[in-house]
């Protein structure tokens, strides 16, 4: 005599659907997880736009314009030392 529990249609059917219920929550919470991941790159892009259109970033973007390409060119050379590295 073995102990395997008797099963019968209706708890074979219920077990199946709790299965499925299961799959379902599973799905919903990986879907949310994406779409709060996707509200935080927007609102990170939206932080970043904000700073670069300040005052302060444009001004700053504009000092060190020259800066900028002078290391490109010098990298471009390959001149050694010059980039930093």
């Amino acid at each position: 005599m073995t102990n395997v529990p008797e099963t019968t249609p209706d708890a074979d059917t219920d077990a199946i659907r709790q299965l499925a219920l299961v799959d379902r929550i599973i799905g919903l919470q990986a879907e949310v997880a994406n779409l709060r991941s996707m509200n935080l790159s927007r609102e990170v892009r939206t932080q970043v736009d904000a700073v670069k259109s300040s005052t302060t970033w444009r001004i700053g973007r504009f000092v060190l314009a020259p800066v900028m390409f002078a290391r490109r060119v010098i990298s471009r050379l390959g001149v050694k030392g010059a980039s930093g590295k």
